[in-house]
């Protein structure tokens, strides 16, 4: 004879099961992709689960399943799903050599600012307005268009047990207690979100970038972020996975995405009993609901979710870009990290110094200008940033200055500049970007190499 069960005579009821559905849809979400970052993971999915209404748009958005995404032909099945970094802000990214703009990068290119914001930097004294920092990313490997990463193994595999022992225990204690609708509801969560796993972490982790044939060349350049350069030197190969790559997951063959869109069929019928059967149960049944719900929410946003980005970044790092060498320098001023990062570019930009300078720093009024010409045809020369003419007040007049304040405020653009140069003799990064060609003359020496 069971006990009786708490909370009999109340005639309370939580009817929570209309938000269960949405309620930790961001944390589930977060880690849906988790079976191919985490191996072996996807047999560590059975426990119950929120956000299942969510889940179920987004494997019927993955699957291309019509009832969700309406603007998908029926034919259109592809072999690749992709996972990008959804509401991410993402870099611009300008070439060095030509010059092009890059308004929006590949879902990687945030990666690689993250990777870069953890870095120490190196101080350099001079004036201090808005910090700005300069990272320098020496890129060598040159990634295939198509790779298959390897997965790396956590520790967090085991850590699966405590939502699904939660769940577990929610669902014996309310059938114990004679409540079956909530012990259903609880095992349903637990077996539709246990298969999902199973099915999405069949499919094939990989990465993939595709550079047009008429598209401009993007070799070495700099990705613009918030408070940030982060210039890159390499061959147009090498910064593809950051202008333009991405995670992706590769089926064998349709069959997988029908069992994706079973999949969200599945996770949406649980949504759907879910308004049925949890109002029909008891409210200790219902608290038991919620209890496995917030053990599993628990689990994703303490334990996974935040760790997604750290092993995507990993892979990033290590198997795509080859353990890239990493210098970062913090700067007082934009003005003394833009020259700095100029400075660095100077091989691979060649003769178009100034049209790069006013692409970093874009400004047309005269003191400005006036700042542009004589940097860049220092930098393009070769000589010294450090300035004793240029400071004199009657050679400022004889270029066009007029008043104090403009002649104050381009002594200090000038100071910039020289701190900036400064601290590249003094801070010289390993190594500097050097002039690489473009896609069209390497196609000419192909031809002309088979031509002999």
């Amino acid at each position: 004879m069971p006990f009786r069960a708490p909370f009999t005579n109340s005639t309370f009821s939580l009817d929570i099961s209309s938000l269960a559905g949405f309620l930790g849809a961001d944390a589930a979400l977060a880690v849906m992709m988790l079976p191919h970052l985490h191996a072996q993971r996807k047999w560590w999915g059975w426990y119950n689960c929120p956000g299942s209404y969510y889940l179920a748009k987004r494997y019927g958005q993955l699957a291309r399943f019509n009832f969700w995404s309406p603007l998908y032909r029926p034919s259109a099945v592809p072999r690749e799903l992709a996972v990008e970094l959804g509401g991410v802000m993402r870099p611009t990214f300008t070439s060095s050599q030509s010059g092009a703009i890059l308004q929006r990068t590949g879902p990687l290119a945030p990666m690689l600012v993250d990777e870069c914001g953890l870095t120490d930097a190196i101080v350099v004294i001079g004036r201090l307005s808005e910090e700005m920092d300069v990272t320098i990313v020496h890129l060598e490997r040159e990634p295939s268009e198509l790779e298959h990463p390897r997965v790396p193994h956590t520790h967090y595999r085991c850590m699966a047990l405590f939502p699904m022992a939660a769940t577990l225990s929610a669902a014996i204690v309310s059938a114990y207690y004679r409540d079956r609708y909530s012990a259903s509801v609880i095992l349903l969560g637990a077996l539709c979100h246990g298969i999902a796993c199973v099915v999405m972490g069949d499919a094939k982790f990989i990465y993939q970038h595709r550079i047009p044939h008429q598209a401009a060349c993007l070799a070495s350049g700099w990705l613009e972020a918030p408070k940030a350069f982060i210039v890159l030197c390499g061959t147009e190969a090498a910064v593809a996975p950051v202008t333009r790559g991405r995670f992706s997951l590769e089926f064998e063959n349709s069959k997988a995405h029908c069992a994706v869109t079973a999949c969200s069929i599945l996770l949406g019928l649980q949504f759907l009993l879910q308004l049925i059967l949890v109002p029909a149960g008891t409210l200790f049944g219902q608290v038991m609901f919620i209890a496995s719900l917030l053990a599993s929410w628990a689990y994703h946003r303490l334990i996974l979710a935040d760790d997604k980005e750290s092993v995507q970044r990993g892979i990033l790092m290590t198997d795509i870009l080859g353990g890239p060498q990493l210098q970062k320098y913090r700067f007082g001023t934009r003005t003394a990290a833009a020259v700095f990062a100029i400075l660095a570019l100077r091989p691979a930009i060649g003769p178009d110094i100034k049209a790069r300078l006013r692409a970093v720093l874009p400004s047309d009024t005269p003191v400005w200008q006036l700042w542009d010409d004589i940097v860049a045809r220092r930098i393009l020369s070769g000589q010294s940033l450090h300035f004793t003419e240029e400071r004199s007040w009657e050679w400022q007049k004889m270029r066009g200055l007029s008043t104090l304040d403009e002649s104050l405020l381009f002594v200090t653009l000038l100071q910039d500049a020289e701190d900036a140069y400064v601290a590249f003799q003094q801070y010289p990064p390993r190594t500097v970007c050097s002039l690489t060609t473009t896609r069209l003359g390497r196609v000419h020496d192909a031809i002309s190499e088979g031509r002999q």
